[in-house]
Protein backbone atom coordinates (compact mmCIF):
# COMPACT_ATOMS: atom_id res chain seq x y z
CA UNK A 1 0.00 0.00 0.00
CA UNK A 2 1.22 3.57 -0.54
CA UNK A 3 2.59 5.23 2.36
CA UNK A 4 1.10 8.27 1.24
CA UNK A 5 -2.53 6.82 1.55
CA UNK A 6 -1.86 5.62 4.96
CA UNK A 7 -2.41 7.60 8.18
CA UNK A 8 0.21 9.38 9.57
CA UNK A 9 1.74 7.91 12.92
CA UNK A 10 4.36 10.63 14.95
CA UNK A 11 6.40 8.55 16.64
CA UNK A 12 8.19 10.04 19.84
CA UNK A 13 10.87 7.86 21.29
CA UNK A 14 14.61 8.32 22.09
CA UNK A 15 17.22 8.01 19.16
CA UNK A 16 19.21 10.60 20.29
CA UNK A 17 21.73 8.08 22.60
CA UNK A 18 24.77 6.57 21.59
CA UNK A 19 23.15 3.14 21.94
CA UNK A 20 22.18 0.09 20.14
CA UNK A 21 19.61 -0.91 21.68
CA UNK A 22 17.77 2.40 21.36
CA UNK A 23 18.52 3.17 17.70
CA UNK A 24 17.19 -0.66 17.29
CA UNK A 25 13.94 -0.74 19.55
CA UNK A 26 13.52 2.54 17.25
CA UNK A 27 13.73 0.38 13.81
CA UNK A 28 11.12 -2.08 15.55
CA UNK A 29 8.81 0.40 16.29
CA UNK A 30 8.72 1.44 12.45
CA UNK A 31 8.78 -2.25 11.12
CA UNK A 32 5.59 -3.23 13.89
CA UNK A 33 3.91 0.40 12.77
CA UNK A 34 4.09 0.08 9.37
CA UNK A 35 1.48 -2.22 9.49
CA UNK A 36 -1.10 -0.02 10.72
CA UNK A 37 -0.04 3.35 8.84
CA UNK A 38 2.87 5.92 7.94
CA UNK A 39 5.58 5.83 10.65
CA UNK A 40 7.42 9.21 11.09
CA UNK A 41 9.38 9.59 14.05
CA UNK A 42 10.37 12.95 15.73
CA UNK A 43 13.79 14.27 15.57
CA UNK A 44 14.57 15.24 19.30
CA UNK A 45 17.38 15.76 20.68
CA UNK A 46 17.09 15.92 24.71
CA UNK A 47 19.12 18.66 25.80
CA UNK A 48 21.92 16.64 27.94
CA UNK A 49 22.76 14.86 24.95
CA UNK A 50 23.17 18.11 22.79
CA UNK A 51 27.03 19.28 22.13
CA UNK A 52 25.86 22.37 24.58
CA UNK A 53 24.88 19.40 27.37
CA UNK A 54 27.66 17.21 26.57
CA UNK A 55 30.00 19.83 27.36
CA UNK A 56 28.64 21.10 29.98
CA UNK A 57 28.89 17.51 31.54
CA UNK A 58 32.43 17.75 31.79
CA UNK A 59 33.02 20.90 32.36
CA UNK A 60 30.49 21.53 35.26
CA UNK A 61 32.20 18.62 37.07
CA UNK A 62 32.87 20.33 40.17
CA UNK A 63 35.34 17.17 41.37
CA UNK A 64 37.89 18.03 38.95
CA UNK A 65 39.87 21.52 38.16
CA UNK A 66 39.14 23.60 35.26
CA UNK A 67 42.25 22.34 33.18
CA UNK A 68 41.50 18.86 34.02
CA UNK A 69 38.37 19.27 32.67
CA UNK A 70 39.02 21.06 29.63
CA UNK A 71 41.96 18.30 28.84
CA UNK A 72 39.47 15.46 29.28
CA UNK A 73 36.57 17.18 27.07
CA UNK A 74 39.59 17.32 23.91
CA UNK A 75 40.47 14.33 24.44
CA UNK A 76 36.85 12.54 24.25
CA UNK A 77 35.67 14.85 21.79
CA UNK A 78 36.81 12.52 18.74
CA UNK A 79 35.33 9.49 20.42
CA UNK A 80 31.84 11.20 20.83
CA UNK A 81 32.02 12.70 17.09
CA UNK A 82 32.96 8.77 16.09
CA UNK A 83 29.82 7.40 18.07
CA UNK A 84 27.60 10.14 16.94
CA UNK A 85 28.55 9.85 13.66
CA UNK A 86 27.76 6.19 13.64
CA UNK A 87 24.59 6.23 15.24
CA UNK A 88 22.67 9.26 13.47
CA UNK A 89 23.45 7.83 10.23
CA UNK A 90 22.10 4.99 10.97
CA UNK A 91 18.90 6.65 12.71
CA UNK A 92 18.82 8.64 9.31
CA UNK A 93 19.31 6.02 6.95
CA UNK A 94 16.42 3.72 8.69
CA UNK A 95 13.77 6.39 9.41
CA UNK A 96 12.15 9.05 8.14
CA UNK A 97 11.86 11.87 10.77
CA UNK A 98 10.21 15.02 11.02
CA UNK A 99 10.94 18.62 12.96
CA UNK A 100 10.55 18.45 16.43
CA UNK A 101 9.48 22.07 16.86
CA UNK A 102 5.88 21.72 17.34
CA UNK A 103 6.40 19.23 20.24
CA UNK A 104 8.55 21.40 22.04
CA UNK A 105 6.28 24.25 22.57
CA UNK A 106 2.56 24.92 22.25
CA UNK A 107 2.42 26.28 18.16
CA UNK A 108 -0.12 24.49 16.34
CA UNK A 109 0.90 22.82 12.97
CA UNK A 110 0.01 19.36 14.05
CA UNK A 111 -2.62 17.04 12.17
CA UNK A 112 -5.94 16.24 13.87
CA UNK A 113 -6.19 13.29 11.84
CA UNK A 114 -3.00 11.67 12.22
CA UNK A 115 -1.97 9.46 15.37
CA UNK A 116 0.68 10.41 18.24
CA UNK A 117 2.15 7.72 20.40
CA UNK A 118 5.34 7.38 22.62
CA UNK A 119 7.20 4.45 22.74
CA UNK A 120 8.90 2.10 23.26
CA UNK A 121 12.28 3.03 25.57
CA UNK A 122 12.64 4.68 29.00
CA UNK A 123 10.92 7.71 27.70
CA UNK A 124 9.14 8.14 30.93
CA UNK A 125 12.31 7.88 33.46
CA UNK A 126 12.40 11.01 35.06
CA UNK A 127 14.90 10.39 36.41
CA UNK A 128 17.22 9.90 33.37
CA UNK A 129 15.41 12.91 31.51
CA UNK A 130 16.11 15.03 33.66
CA UNK A 131 12.37 15.57 34.54
CA UNK A 132 9.33 15.75 32.54
CA UNK A 133 10.14 15.99 28.77
CA UNK A 134 7.29 17.85 26.71
CA UNK A 135 8.47 15.61 23.88
CA UNK A 136 8.33 12.21 25.40
CA UNK A 137 5.18 12.55 27.08
CA UNK A 138 3.22 14.70 24.08
CA UNK A 139 2.46 17.19 26.17
CA UNK A 140 1.85 20.17 23.38
CA UNK A 141 -0.21 17.90 21.60
CA UNK A 142 -4.04 19.06 21.98
CA UNK A 143 -5.69 16.67 24.58
CA UNK A 144 -8.27 15.69 22.00
CA UNK A 145 -6.15 14.43 19.22
CA UNK A 146 -5.65 10.23 19.48
CA UNK A 147 -2.34 9.76 21.62
CA UNK A 148 -1.01 6.23 22.19
CA UNK A 149 1.59 4.70 24.26
CA UNK A 150 3.82 1.47 22.70
CA UNK A 151 5.66 -0.16 25.30
CA UNK A 152 6.71 2.98 27.20
CA UNK A 153 9.13 2.55 29.64
CA UNK A 154 9.41 4.32 33.36
CA UNK A 155 12.68 2.58 34.17
CA UNK A 156 11.89 1.80 38.04
CA UNK A 157 9.64 -0.52 39.72
CA UNK A 158 7.76 2.94 41.70
CA UNK A 159 7.42 6.64 41.37
CA UNK A 160 7.58 9.07 44.16
CA UNK A 161 4.88 10.96 44.83
CA UNK A 162 5.92 14.10 43.41
CA UNK A 163 6.68 12.43 39.74
CA UNK A 164 2.78 10.72 40.39
CA UNK A 165 1.51 14.31 40.33
CA UNK A 166 3.36 15.42 37.48
CA UNK A 167 2.84 12.68 35.41
CA UNK A 168 -0.53 11.98 35.85
CA UNK A 169 -2.04 14.68 34.22
CA UNK A 170 -0.17 14.36 30.88
CA UNK A 171 -1.12 10.33 31.08
CA UNK A 172 -4.57 10.61 31.72
CA UNK A 173 -4.89 12.27 28.14
CA UNK A 174 -3.66 9.18 26.54
CA UNK A 175 -6.80 6.99 24.57
CA UNK A 176 -4.90 3.87 24.83
CA UNK A 177 -1.49 3.11 26.84
CA UNK A 178 1.13 -0.73 26.89
CA UNK A 179 4.05 -0.08 28.75
CA UNK A 180 7.22 -2.72 28.55
CA UNK A 181 7.21 -3.94 32.26
CA UNK A 182 4.51 -5.84 34.55
CA UNK A 183 6.37 -3.52 37.08
CA UNK A 184 4.84 -0.40 35.05
CA UNK A 185 1.38 -1.46 34.54
CA UNK A 186 1.46 -1.57 38.74
CA UNK A 187 2.60 2.42 38.20
CA UNK A 188 -0.14 3.14 36.25
CA UNK A 189 -2.45 1.64 38.17
CA UNK A 190 -1.86 3.43 41.48
CA UNK A 191 -2.47 6.44 39.26
CA UNK A 192 -5.91 5.28 38.27
CA UNK A 193 -5.02 4.85 34.70
CA UNK A 194 -5.60 1.49 32.46
CA UNK A 195 -2.54 -0.14 30.81
CA UNK A 196 -1.09 -3.02 28.94
CA UNK A 197 2.26 -4.78 29.80
CA UNK A 198 3.84 -5.49 25.74
CA UNK A 199 7.05 -6.47 25.32
CA UNK A 200 9.82 -4.40 23.70
CA UNK A 201 9.56 -4.13 20.01
CA UNK A 202 12.43 -5.68 19.39
CA UNK A 203 10.69 -8.71 20.49
CA UNK A 204 7.15 -7.61 18.88
CA UNK A 205 8.65 -6.93 15.21
CA UNK A 206 8.76 -9.31 12.50
CA UNK A 207 11.26 -11.98 13.59
CA UNK A 208 13.14 -12.15 9.84
CA UNK A 209 13.89 -8.12 10.62
CA UNK A 210 16.64 -8.40 12.37
CA UNK A 211 18.53 -11.36 9.89
CA UNK A 212 17.56 -8.94 7.01
CA UNK A 213 19.09 -6.22 8.70
CA UNK A 214 22.57 -7.52 9.25
CA UNK A 215 22.55 -9.89 6.13
CA UNK A 216 25.39 -7.95 4.22
CA UNK A 217 27.45 -8.83 7.54
CA UNK A 218 29.42 -12.15 6.77
CA UNK A 219 28.91 -14.95 9.12
CA UNK A 220 31.37 -15.25 11.48
CA UNK A 221 34.07 -18.33 10.67
CA UNK A 222 34.28 -19.50 14.35
CA UNK A 223 32.40 -19.38 17.38
CA UNK A 224 32.75 -17.26 20.56
CA UNK A 225 31.58 -15.67 23.66
CA UNK A 226 30.23 -12.26 23.47
CA UNK A 227 30.16 -9.82 25.88
CA UNK A 228 28.42 -7.15 26.20
CA UNK A 229 28.94 -4.92 28.81
CA UNK A 230 27.36 -1.57 29.83
CA UNK A 231 29.29 -1.34 33.27
CA UNK A 232 32.41 -1.68 33.79
CA UNK A 233 32.64 -5.27 35.68
CA UNK A 234 35.70 -7.15 36.44
CA UNK A 235 33.70 -10.27 37.62
CA UNK A 236 31.48 -10.32 33.91
CA UNK A 237 34.81 -10.40 31.92
CA UNK A 238 37.08 -12.76 34.31
CA UNK A 239 34.18 -15.44 34.10
CA UNK A 240 33.43 -14.73 30.11
CA UNK A 241 37.43 -15.58 29.78
CA UNK A 242 36.95 -18.86 31.83
CA UNK A 243 33.73 -19.37 29.92
CA UNK A 244 35.63 -18.84 26.65
CA UNK A 245 39.39 -20.89 27.95
CA UNK A 246 36.64 -24.16 28.73
CA UNK A 247 35.15 -24.30 25.64
CA UNK A 248 38.03 -23.57 23.45
CA UNK A 249 36.71 -20.22 22.03
CA UNK A 250 37.36 -16.59 21.78
CA UNK A 251 36.19 -14.15 23.66
CA UNK A 252 34.53 -10.65 22.30
CA UNK A 253 33.64 -7.48 23.91
CA UNK A 254 31.86 -4.77 22.50
CA UNK A 255 33.71 -1.33 23.05
CA UNK A 256 32.74 2.27 23.05
CA UNK A 257 35.88 3.85 23.24
CA UNK A 258 38.65 3.85 20.47
CA UNK A 259 41.42 5.20 23.31
CA UNK A 260 40.91 2.05 25.88
CA UNK A 261 42.15 -1.10 25.47
CA UNK A 262 39.71 -4.17 25.65
CA UNK A 263 40.29 -5.87 28.83
CA UNK A 264 42.85 -8.47 29.32
CA UNK A 265 41.96 -11.83 27.89
CA UNK A 266 39.60 -10.55 25.66
CA UNK A 267 38.88 -9.12 21.72
CA UNK A 268 37.53 -5.86 21.59
CA UNK A 269 35.01 -4.60 18.64
CA UNK A 270 34.85 -1.04 18.98
CA UNK A 271 31.81 0.84 17.75
CA UNK A 272 30.11 -2.00 15.62
CA UNK A 273 27.77 -0.55 13.09
CA UNK A 274 24.21 -1.47 14.47
CA UNK A 275 23.81 -4.41 11.80
CA UNK A 276 27.38 -5.32 12.83
CA UNK A 277 26.40 -5.50 16.75
CA UNK A 278 23.06 -7.36 15.64
CA UNK A 279 25.21 -10.12 13.98
CA UNK A 280 27.19 -10.02 16.77
CA UNK A 281 24.70 -12.09 18.34
CA UNK A 282 23.71 -13.67 15.31
CA UNK A 283 27.22 -15.28 15.64
CA UNK A 284 27.85 -15.84 18.94
CA UNK A 285 27.81 -19.34 20.99
CA UNK A 286 27.23 -17.63 24.17
CA UNK A 287 26.39 -13.89 25.79
CA UNK A 288 27.26 -12.23 28.67
CA UNK A 289 25.49 -9.53 28.95
CA UNK A 290 24.28 -6.25 31.72
CA UNK A 291 22.11 -5.19 29.46
CA UNK A 292 18.35 -5.24 28.72
CA UNK A 293 18.56 -5.32 25.09
CA UNK A 294 22.19 -7.68 24.84
CA UNK A 295 18.97 -10.24 27.11
CA UNK A 296 16.74 -9.19 24.08
CA UNK A 297 18.89 -10.30 21.35
CA UNK A 298 20.05 -13.08 22.90
CA UNK A 299 16.45 -14.75 22.70
CA UNK A 300 16.25 -13.33 19.13
CA UNK A 301 18.72 -15.20 18.08
CA UNK A 302 18.63 -17.98 20.75
CA UNK A 303 22.07 -18.09 21.98
CA UNK A 304 22.47 -18.76 25.74
CA UNK A 305 23.02 -16.08 28.10
CA UNK A 306 24.23 -15.38 31.38
CA UNK A 307 23.20 -12.27 32.58
CA UNK A 308 24.65 -9.82 35.50
CA UNK A 309 22.71 -7.26 37.32
CA UNK A 310 23.76 -3.76 36.36
CA UNK A 311 24.25 -1.19 39.45
CA UNK A 312 20.67 0.47 38.52
CA UNK A 313 17.55 0.14 36.59
CA UNK A 314 17.51 -3.81 37.01
CA UNK A 315 14.07 -3.90 36.75
CA UNK A 316 14.07 -4.58 33.11
CA UNK A 317 16.14 -7.68 33.75
CA UNK A 318 14.27 -9.20 36.09
CA UNK A 319 10.87 -8.71 34.16
CA UNK A 320 11.84 -9.70 30.40
CA UNK A 321 13.94 -12.89 32.22
CA UNK A 322 10.91 -13.64 33.56
CA UNK A 323 8.54 -13.34 31.17
CA UNK A 324 10.11 -16.17 29.54
CA UNK A 325 10.66 -18.27 32.16
CA UNK A 326 14.55 -17.34 32.25
CA UNK A 327 14.76 -15.77 35.83
CA UNK A 328 17.29 -18.40 36.50
CA UNK A 329 20.20 -16.62 33.73
CA UNK A 330 20.67 -13.97 36.19
CA UNK A 331 23.65 -14.33 37.85
CA UNK A 332 22.39 -13.57 41.32
CA UNK A 333 21.24 -14.35 44.42
CA UNK A 334 24.51 -16.49 45.00
CA UNK A 335 23.97 -18.57 41.49
CA UNK A 336 27.09 -19.90 40.12
CA UNK A 337 27.41 -18.14 36.67
CA UNK A 338 29.28 -21.29 34.82
CA UNK A 339 26.20 -23.46 36.15
CA UNK A 340 23.87 -21.22 34.16
CA UNK A 341 25.90 -21.27 31.06
CA UNK A 342 25.69 -25.06 31.26
CA UNK A 343 21.82 -25.11 31.82
CA UNK A 344 19.81 -26.11 29.03
CA UNK A 345 17.26 -23.38 27.53
CA UNK A 346 13.86 -24.79 26.17
CA UNK A 347 13.80 -22.76 22.96
CA UNK A 348 11.06 -24.06 21.74
CA UNK A 349 8.89 -22.63 24.59
CA UNK A 350 10.68 -19.48 24.09
CA UNK A 351 9.43 -18.91 20.72
CA UNK A 352 6.09 -19.91 21.81
CA UNK A 353 6.14 -16.96 24.13
CA UNK A 354 7.37 -14.42 21.38
CA UNK A 355 4.56 -15.71 19.47
CA UNK A 356 2.21 -14.96 22.37
CA UNK A 357 3.58 -11.36 23.10
CA UNK A 358 3.74 -10.65 19.59
CA UNK A 359 -0.02 -11.55 19.14
CA UNK A 360 -0.62 -9.57 22.40
CA UNK A 361 0.83 -6.34 20.81
CA UNK A 362 -1.22 -6.83 17.18
CA UNK A 363 -4.36 -6.90 19.89
CA UNK A 364 -3.67 -4.12 21.26
CA UNK A 365 -2.42 -2.69 18.36
CA UNK A 366 -5.71 -3.73 16.65
CA UNK A 367 -7.84 -1.77 19.20
CA UNK A 368 -5.36 1.47 19.71
CA UNK A 369 -5.34 2.10 16.10
CA UNK A 370 -8.36 0.27 14.22
CA UNK A 371 -8.87 -1.47 10.72
CA UNK A 372 -5.62 -0.01 9.20
CA UNK A 373 -7.42 1.16 5.62
CA UNK A 374 -6.71 3.95 2.70
CA UNK A 375 -7.75 7.44 3.18
CA UNK A 376 -10.26 7.41 0.65
CA UNK A 377 -12.22 4.46 2.80
CA UNK A 378 -12.50 6.65 5.88
CA UNK A 379 -12.78 10.08 4.66
CA UNK A 380 -9.59 11.46 5.84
Amino acid sequence: MNPALKQDIYVSTIIDSHNYGTVLQAVATRDVFEHYGHPVFIDYCRPHWTTKGWIKSYMGNTNRNVPERLARLVANAPVRHKSSTLFRSFVERELELCSPAPYLAHGGGLDSNAVYCVGSDQTWNIECNYGIDPVYFLKNVPGNYKKIAFSASFGRPDLSAEEIALTKPLLSQFDAISVRESSSVAILEGMGIGGTALKDPVLLCRPELWRELAAGVPAAEDGYVLVYMLNDNPDMCAFARNLAEREGLSARIVTFNPLKRAPGGLEGVCLPKPEEWVALFRDASYVVTDSFHGTCFSLLFERPMVVFDPPKFSVRLKDVLGDFALADRRAADGRNPMDIADATIDWSAVRACKERFAKEARTFLDSAFGTCVEVGQNGR
